[in-house]
């Protein structure tokens, strides 16, 4: 089973350190920027097809669950109206065997 994230706010990745405000500091910044938001775009896209094939999946099961319903339906009153077969009585009988001795 998959691990379940909390649900709170997304934090951007934290620098241990402060860097000067340069032109290379800035295109750092930029670039990190830029990645965070092609792997969150990239992230929702996958989620996107996840929900397609779950939705697909649900449908699915929800004709299959019906289909099973229907066949439970009609077996039910296929026995309602089959009346029940009376089984033979059997009879045995307890004195059909005799007793004897044998001596040696």
């Amino acid at each position: 089973m998959r691990k379940i994230r909390n649900q709170g706010i997304i934090r951007p990745k934290i620098s241990t350190m402060p860097r000067n405000q340069s032109e290379a500091s800035n295109q750092l910044e930029l670039y990190k920027l830029i990645t965070e938001k092609q792997r969150i775009k990239q992230e929702l896209a996958f989620i996107e097809q996840r929900k397609v094939l779950l939705t697909k999946r649900l449908s699915t099961l929800q004709n299959q669950i019906d289909t099973t319903e229907n066949n439970i339906k009609h077996l039910r009153d296929a026995e309602s109206e089959v009346p029940p077969v009376a089984r033979p009585k059997i009879f045995v009988e307890t004195n059909t065997y005799r007793a004897f001795d044998i001596e040696y």
